[in-house]
């Protein structure tokens, strides 16, 4: 498989109350527009859309002018993969729930699957636009998936529980990726809310001034029982992998002064790396300074010799550019 030059990006949560999403700011939507043409393909790899959290009308009207400068960006010439996650479940929940025990590892979505993705895919014109679920090969090494998967594997049920103790010892046998998705406990669903709390939360409760702490916290649940699920998840759909790209817990990395023992799969051998996310949380990443692992404008980009790495496109950015 020809290695394509690939900007690996998710969890822009576009249209999440309190106004997170980064992108709706001048500067980070600047610098990422000027990163797309450096590649020749974009891989929106979930949340690109708060739909769980949110209407789609409340969404929608913030998130379109975003995608539509993103696709003209991209041009003709270059093509955007697009893999929802759990909070854009919405965006392919009829065609899923239609496919059932047929829905397939790699499955290709018909681009009008739901009125809605037929919208979606026409903001990103005149990119070529494809959309898979629930994961896709990058290339013939690379595995990307949004990540959710990983929630069936926690107590309770979501990106920020612990290692349920019957996985901390045992492998899953293979499962068919419709378990996943008709799991009571791992099914999207609204109102279950997988991200931190809203912002408003954060006001009122959790003071912005405890960010070193909770980001200290929220790292140890991360690396102790999100990164170990996520290895159980690739191992129970059997994807023999090299690297497996994934988003949902909104940590970038691993970065240099991570354990790399930490990001490896069940067979220790497969890499595992995660995107980080588009969303600026003050009580993760207030007067920090980047790298660190929970600042805005994570991604993963694959060059020429097919290898992933983590990049922060937004680490010149200050605090300042995301408020």
């Amino acid at each position: 498989m020809r290695v394509v030059r690939t900007l690996v990006i998710s969890d822009l949560h576009l249209g999440q109350e309190g106004g997170v999403s980064v992108l709706t700011r001048p500067r980070p939507l600047e610098i990422l527009l000027g990163a797309i043409p450096g590649y020749d393909r974009l891989v929106l790899l979930g949340d690109t859309i708060e739909l769980q959290e949110v209407g789609a009308s409340d969404s929608v009207p913030v998130a379109e002018p975003i995608l539509r400068a993103i696709g003209a960006a991209l041009g003709p010439d270059r093509e955007v993969l697009l893999v929802p996650g759990n909070h854009d479940h919405l965006l392919i929940r009829e065609w899923t729930l239609a496919r059932g025990e047929s829905l397939a590892r790699e499955d290709v979505v018909p681009l009008d699957a739901t009125p809605l993705l037929a919208r979606v895919v026409s903001w990103l014109a005149p990119a070529k636009v494809e959309v898979r679920y629930p994961a896709v090969w990058l290339t013939d090494r690379v595995w990307a998936v949004h990540g959710h998967h990983l929630n069936h594997y926690l107590v309770p049920v979501s990106s920020f529980g612990v290692l349920h103790p019957r996985h901390r010892q045992e492998r899953d046998s293979p499962r068919r990726p419709f378990e996943f998705e008709y799991l009571p406990s791992s099914l999207p669903r609204p109102g279950m809310r997988d991200g931190l709390p809203p912002p408003r939360w954060h006001d009122h409760v959790l003071p912005k001034q405890l960010s070193p702490v909770m980001s200290r916290l929220l790292d140890a649940q991360m690396r102790r029982h999100a990164l170990p699920a996520m290895a159980q998840a690739a191992h129970a759909l059997e994807t023999d992998a090299d690297y497996v790209i994934f988003g949902h817990v909104h940590r970038l990395g691993p970065l240099a002064r991570d354990r790399t023992s930490q990001w490896l799969g069940w067979d220790r051998r497969q890499q595992l790396l995660n995107t980080g996310s588009w969303r600026y949380e003050p009580v993760v990443s207030h007067r920090t300074h980047p790298p660190h692992p929970y600042w805005p404008g994570g991604a993963v980009v694959i060059a020429e010799d097919g290898v992933p790495r983590p990049l922060g496109l937004l680490d010149a950015c200050s605090e300042d550019d995301f408020r």
